[in-house]
């Protein structure tokens, strides 16, 4: 296990330099500065208490939260710790999905199940899985410097299996009210991993209504209440999304790309990419290679 007083340096280090993953590297027995003072978290927070006790504000509202217990804090909230036991220890992890967005695959739909499992700002609980979270916070002290490629993308991966796990957490803790709330979510789910097999071909609400046996109007209603989004804005994200790692990472033309997403020709595709991202699907070919270049330069005038 990671000294308590070096994993609070790294932490600190990390948040300064503004990572895109910030953690404790198992347990330490003090809070970064920046928690003291109304911190913003990016996209998922993390607080293991692992002895004693802290008290934190959240948007308005106190929290304690005690030995044994997490505390998930949600997306863009502002939280402060108030104060602490003198024997309390913790375990931190704080991540932006960016991270790793590009070999998320459909795990997006778990992290937006999370996102609509909890709608509060944070909340606090004992999830039985503690340790484990407290062993990711261990396994991603690795990769931390940035002249050793294997372990960056190690813990790249890492992150993802972390991420995995707290959607079978959420998942769990969802299964144990049988709500309202939950078969919305649980019908929520079912529709995002039918837009990830179909969303090449089948753009309408009506197909995917059918598919769940619901009306559109209802799906519509329901989507709409639980992410804010339509369902064509979700089918429209998958096909962007799979379009940029199609432009990005193949030597696909624009033509292929736009045969492969069912469009009826490369100027529709293009009038639709545009629209979506901002920019024509050339214009980010050649956007994301310069920005590989500079990159592949930069690394190399480090290494000289």
């Amino acid at each position: 296990m990671k000294n308590s007083n070096n994993g609070i340096d790294i932490l600190e280090q990390q948040m300064t330099n503004n990572e895109d993953i910030c953690c404790s590297c198992g347990n330490i027995n003090s809070f970064p500065k920046a928690f003291f003072d109304n911190y913003k978290v990016a996209d998922v927070g993390i607080i293991v208490c692992t002895s004693g006790r802290f008290n934190f504000s959240c948007e308005d509202m106190e929290y304690v939260v005690n030995k044994g217990e997490t505390a998930f804090l949600s997306r863009d909230v502002y939280f402060s710790i108030t104060s602490h036991s003198d024997d309390c220890s913790v375990v931190i992890i704080m991540y932006r999905v960016d991270s790793i967005r590009d070999i998320l695959g459909s795990t997006i739909v778990g992290m937006k199940f999370i996102e609509m499992l909890n709608p509060r700002d944070c909340w606090v609980m004992h999830t039985g899985h503690e340790s484990e979270l407290t062993k990711y916070s261990e396994l991603l002290a690795v990769g931390n410097s940035d002249d050793n490629v294997f372990a960056t993308n190690e813990r790249r991966l890492l992150l993802l299996s972390l991420t995995y796990r707290l959607c079978g957490i959420f998942r769990e803790i969802s299964k144990d009210g049988d709500n309202a709330s939950s078969r919305k979510l649980e019908t929520y789910m079912q529709l995002m991993q039918l837009i990830d097999q179909y969303h090449t071909h089948e753009r309408g609400v009506k197909f995917y209504a059918d598919r769940l046996c619901l009306s559109p109007k209802y799906l519509t209603s329901l989507v709409k209440s639980v992410s804010g989004s339509s369902v064509q804005q979700l089918v429209f994200k998958a096909i962007t999304k799979k379009a940029i790692s199609l432009i990005t990472t193949t030597d696909k033309s624009i033509k292929e790309i736009a045969d492969y997403l069912n469009f009826p020709n490369a100027s529709a595709f293009g009038t639709f990419f545009k629209k979506q991202v901002g920019m024509s699907p050339i214009n980010y070919r050649q956007n994301e290679g310069v920005k590989k270049v500079t990159i592949i330069g930069q690394a190399k005038g480090n290494n000289s």
